[in-house]
């Protein structure tokens, strides 16, 4: 493991050696910045193959580091890089952005809005997320799918909203809890 350690790092260092400082070009900086992020994919390839939990860890112990790095200096970058973590929790899983530009896509307008489908769920006792099939946002982008493409058709056997509503949800509970998992909400809007 060491030698291994240290084959790598003498090949970081031979990568390394520019600077990234105000100094540089915008050019060199961005060369620089191109390999590195070349170099952070062959390291984390090369961990991902790994049988060795040590690789894994050291890995984890460095992106700890990057991750306390950009909590500080950019809290909301973070914070968006913890919620796309989350994904390896869940089966459906999309981040609220994601979920707001997938919605936004869709054709008809969905019925409801995000707020309107959660206060529907909450009040009538729904589970809004349920590990490890969907998180929130999953579940409320199928309901407004399952609306905005079924909408009409349901209409014609339930009249009322707050019915329709429940009926959208065990729908799109059918898509997200499939034994087989044919529906994957990632894949499904290219995410």
């Amino acid at each position: 493991m060491r030698h291994k350690q240290l084959t790598l790092h003498a090949r970081w260092q031979m990568t390394a050696r520019r600077s990234i400082g105000r100094n540089g070009s915008k050019e060199e900086r961005r060369r620089t910045m191109n390999e590195q992020i070349k170099k952070f994919d062959e390291l984390y390839a090369k961990m991902a193959q790994s049988k060795d939990v040590q690789d894994m860890h050291l890995f984890g112990k460095v992106m700890r580091e990057a991750m306390t790095y950009v909590s500080e200096h950019a809290p909301a970058k973070a914070e968006e890089l913890l919620e796309e973590l989350c994904a390896v929790c869940w089966d459906n899983y999309l981040t609220r952005k994601e979920a707001e530009e997938i919605v936004s896509m869709m054709s008809p307008a969905p019925k409801w809005t995000r707020d309107h489908i959660k206060r529907g769920l909450e009040a009538k006792g729904l589970a809004l997320a349920e590990e490890p099939y969907y998180n929130e946002c999953a579940l409320i982008t199928t309901i407004s799918m399952i609306a905005s493409d079924s909408g009409e058709t349901l209409a014609k056997y339930v009249s009322d909203e707050s019915q329709m509503l429940e009926l959208c949800y065990h729908l799109a509970l059918d898509k997200l809890k499939d034994k087989d998992k044919v529906f994957n909400i990632r894949k499904y809007f290219e995410v």
